[in-house]
């Protein structure tokens, strides 16, 4: 024999996850391609989707400077900049316009 279980009487809806958007970033760093490529590295290590990423290398010049665009979301850009700070050769990390 079988028994029904009544069903909830009230509906929760599941929380809303926070939607990750395109954030534009520059981020200057020393050290030439090694330093790029080692930042690069990093921001995949961190697990960070990165659609869009170019680099302006010249030799001779103490530092590179790279825009990328970085899916985060509103709560996760202040914890990016914060991390990528950390990363040796970091100069500096600017949200872009």
């Amino acid at each position: 024999m079988t028994t029904l279980e009544p069903a909830p009487t009230t509906y929760t809806p599941a929380p809303r996850r926070a939607s990750r958007l395109p954030r534009p970033f520059t981020i200057l760093t020393t050290g030439g391609m090694t330093g790029v490529m080692d930042l690069a590295s990093a921001l995949c290590s961190f697990g960070y989707r990165v659609p869009d990423f170019s680099v302006d290398v010249h030799e001779g010049v103490s530092c590179s400077c790279i825009q990328c665009t970085v899916a985060l979301t509103t709560a996760e850009c202040a914890e990016f900049a914060d991390r990528v700070r950390t990363l040796p050769g970091v100069l500096s990390v600017e949200p872009s316009c």
